[in-house]
């Protein structure tokens, strides 16, 4: 026995997908405080990892003058060259 087909206009109602709830006013105060957190933060952390590169710059300088030898790096007469 063929099944009867349903028309479009009566298919079966189906429930909205789940979403989330409203984030609370604790949770928004908490999002809050730690957007402002952050932007303190910045301009320490900026500095403090440009202090580190130039640090590891000056650190990686020295060692490969004393790899090569400062002779070889600082020849006699090199300040004529300029």
């Amino acid at each position: 026995m063929a099944r009867a087909r349903t028309p479009a206009t009566a298919r079966e109602h189906r429930a909205a997908p789940p979403r989330a709830p409203e984030p609370s006013r604790a949770l928004q105060r908490e999002r809050e405080q730690r957007q402002i957190d952050i932007q303190q933060r910045e301009p320490v952390e900026r500095r403090a990892m440009v202090r580190g590169l130039l640090l590891l710059a000056a650190v990686v300088l020295a060692l490969s003058v004393a790899r090569a030898g400062l002779e070889r790096v600082l020849v006699p007469g090199w300040w004529t060259q300029w």
